[in-house]
């Protein structure tokens, strides 16, 4: 019986301390989790900000890029086109030449 009073005394003991207010290890090992997840939380969310602000400028300079790309296509094919016509005109003279002295 003095076992049992024992054993009751203790637990009881220890549901009071639990419940007494004061931070108890897995009250402390919550806390630091809480803090732990939080920390992480901004961790993720600074990198999303960044990885972000990366995609941003990768995408400006592709825009750039790919301008470029097409002014100088669309330069190259204008100059291709004029150099076509020359070498018409000057197969159309010398067609027109190779017939007047044939006749």
């Amino acid at each position: 019986m003095n076992k049992s009073i024992t054993f009751l005394s203790l637990i009881l003991y220890l549901l009071l301390a639990g419940c007494s207010g004061q931070p108890g290890t897995a009250e402390k090992l919550g806390k630091e989790i809480d803090k732990s997840i939080e920390n992480s939380k901004e961790t993720l969310h600074t990198i999303t900000e960044k990885a972000a602000e990366k995609i941003e400028h990768i995408e400006h300079a592709v825009e750039k890029s790919t301008a470029r790309a097409e002014k100088n296509i669309d330069e190259t094919l204008e100059k291709a086109a004029e150099k076509i016509e020359e070498v018409v005109e000057a197969a159309k003279e010398k067609t027109s030449d190779a017939r007047s002295h044939q006749k």
